[in-house]
């Protein structure tokens, strides 16, 4: 998906890195401003993906399983909250030796349906530093915010699918939380809001 930060670009999103499939969802980038930069090797867009239109039953695997390094169920799980409102989250480590690329990879290919209105996807990095994503092979719209250690909310952003424009934090930032767009502003969440993390991910420093 994207995670970058301020002088180097992670391609959250991705470079290809000569792996099957370009397989990063937002590429991260360094900070600084919103213009977009080139687009890293690797596949074309998902807009055609047949991922974005196959139903998912609960029989079946998701359809972006066929397209990901990292499945959204091979993902671990957490809440976070936000004043009264409770996300559940897929966690993406920056050091998950695991899962080494997962930040990189974010929600790529991962279509509208299989994403609940309570559903999002929260990155969790070493330190705070200015962050920043863009939307390559993403496919679904999506809001970010960004906070800092403590969880306070320093920017949020509504990110169109397949942009390759750049969404910085512009404050250093520790966690990215990302839900379908629309979200925050329906449910009247504002950049100084606070997200109530799990200590157990606040710790990673």
């Amino acid at each position: 998906m994207r995670v970058g930060r301020s002088n180097r670009r992670l391609s959250a999103c991705v470079v290809s890195l000569a792996l099957p499939l370009c397989m990063f969802c937002v590429c991260v980038r360094g900070s600084g401003g919103d213009n977009g930069s080139t687009r890293p090797a690797g596949d074309s867009d998902a807009a055609d993906n047949p991922a974005a239109s196959q139903p998912v039953t609960p029989a079946m695997q998701r359809s972006s399983d066929a397209y990901r390094q990292y499945p959204l169920d091979s993902l671990p799980t957490t809440t976070v909250q936000v004043h009264e409102h409770t996300f559940r989250v897929w966690v993406v480590r920056e050091s998950d030796p695991q899962r080494p690329y997962a930040v990189q990879e974010g929600l790529m290919y991962v279509p509208a349906h299989e994403i609940a209105d309570d559903q999002g996807m929260l990155f969790v990095f070493d330190r705070e530093e200015i962050r920043g994503f863009w939307m390559h092979n993403t496919i679904t719209p999506l809001d970010i915010a960004f906070a800092r250690s403590d969880g306070t909310i320093v920017k949020i952003w509504q990110m169109p699918a397949l942009t390759l424009r750049t969404f910085s934090s512009v404050q250093p930032a520790m966690f990215a939380l990302e839900v379908k767009q629309g979200t925050f502003n329906q449910l009247s969440i504002r950049e100084g809001d606070r997200m109530e993390i799990p200590s157990d991910l606040r710790g990673t420093k």
